[in-house]
């Protein structure tokens, strides 16, 4: 085991974030998001003026992107050491985490798309603007499923010493539950459930921020815990060695009390 490996792992969540902030909300200027109730000429010349900031920004959001990855990595590890020999929600969780990734990069490219002719019809560009920020806020099941599967694992570990809290697979299926209201924003052009509203935008994004920097704080604990614990199949074969040894000291008694 690579400890620097698996710290960085363990950390790639809040990176993930940093690089985000600094490409989506400082140099894209996503955030504060405008409203699809825009025309558009408006939406159209947003994304013209501004085609060389929303570029560089998106870039830097898709190698950001690739670090979800490393961070469901560190997840599914430490639920395969909760679960043991057939790790059926470490395995959801991880193909998941991978579909997230693809999910972020392919909704970018609409944006880098958008911005790629300035001679293009403006409801063509609101068109591509669309269908980013649409699957951009509403595509949650994957991660809804990703963040509950590593919850409930939280929340099966009986061990003596279980490797998280208990609430903090409370605390996921929390966060969950909060990723789930963008899903409706297809229905809304305003208000609090459109793709820039409260509940169906800036809350999720709050409560994915803290779950970016929650998470990995006992990631990289558990990390220094992984020395310790011993796979059950290790552990299996030691009884069997117990037994068999035992066994042999029973049936080789007889003979050294004959001597």
């Amino acid at each position: 085991m690579n400890r620097t490996v698996h710290k960085f792992c363990a950390w790639s969540g809040t990176l993930c974030l940093l690089l985000m902030v600094i490409g989506f909300v400082a140099i894209a200027g996503f955030v504060p998001t405008r409203s699809p109730g825009q025309t558009a000429a408006e939406t159209a010349q947003f994304i013209i003026d501004n085609r060389t900031r929303i570029r560089w920004g998106v870039i830097v959001c898709m190698f950001a992107s690739s670090l979800l990855m490393t961070y469901a990595v560190s997840m599914a590890t430490h639920m395969r050491r909760i679960e043991g020999r057939f790790p059926a929600l470490a395995m959801i969780q991880f193909g998941l985490g991978a579909l997230f990734v693809l999910e972020f990069i392919y909704l970018l490219f609409f944006w880098q798309t958008a911005t790629f002719r300035v001679d293009r019809a403006p409801e063509l560009i609101q068109l591509l603007n669309d269908m980013a920020w649409i699957p951009f806020v509403g595509l949650t099941s994957t991660a809804v499923v990703q963040v509950a599967c590593f919850g409930v694992a939280v929340l099966l570990d009986r061990r003596e010493r279980p490797i998280f809290p208990r609430w903090l697979g409370y605390y996921n299926l929390w966060v969950a539950l909060m990723f789930m209201p963008g899903t409706f924003n297809v229905f809304f052009h305003n208000g609090p459930l459109a793709w820039n509203g409260i509940i169906a935008w800036y809350l999720p994004l709050a409560v994915f921020a803290t779950w970016m920097i929650i998470n990995p704080i006992f990631l990289s604990r558990a990390v220094d815990t992984m020395a310790d614990d011993a796979p059950p199949e290790i552990d299996r074969m030691r009884a069997d060695l117990d037994r068999l040894l035992a066994a042999e000291r029973a049936t080789s008694a007889p003979v050294d009390a004959t001597r």
